[in-house]
């Protein structure tokens, strides 16, 4: 996913390339507040809170709770996310909670833990679809009667 753009212009920090990095071999520790992608190849402890993507690299861990739009983990989260979408890529790895609209565990990505759909209105509409018949059972019983 590529967050920056070719030219070297100056950043007010709203573009939506821009982005909080912590490289490789970097440990932090804290709480991230931001409306731009956080990207991390290194080590976080602490809460983040972004209004974009949170990617964790393959060597990146993240130990603590994350609040973004989308969060994709090719490395290593402990904790709690919660997120519009949550992707765990092939050997990413999560343990905790995560609530979100749509959850996607690629092959040998790994989640150990509960998840909670946030998409209530759906869930309402289940509900009362279920207390109706369905329509192919009542012509059924049309028919046998």
């Amino acid at each position: 996913m590529a967050f920056f753009a070719g030219d070297n212009k100056q950043s007010n920090g709203k573009e939506s390339g821009a982005a909080t990095i912590i490289a490789a071999n970097t440990k932090f520790k804290g709480e991230v507040i931001t409306d731009c992608h956080f990207h991390t190849d290194g080590e976080f402890e602490g809460t983040i809170r972004s209004k974009n993507t949170v990617m964790v690299g393959k060597t990146g861990m993240i130990v603590g709770d994350i609040f973004a739009q989308k969060v994709i983990i090719s490395g290593k989260v402990v904790g709690n996310i919660e997120a519009k979408g949550v992707e765990i890529m092939p050997n990413g790895k999560v343990e905790g909670v995560i609530a979100s609209d749509e959850l996607v565990i690629e092959r040998k990505g790994i989640f150990l833990g509960q998840s909670r759909n946030t998409q209530k209105d759906d869930v309402r509409l289940l509900n009362n679809d279920a207390k109706t018949e369905p329509k192919i059972l009542e012509s059924k019983k049309q028919i046998t009667t």
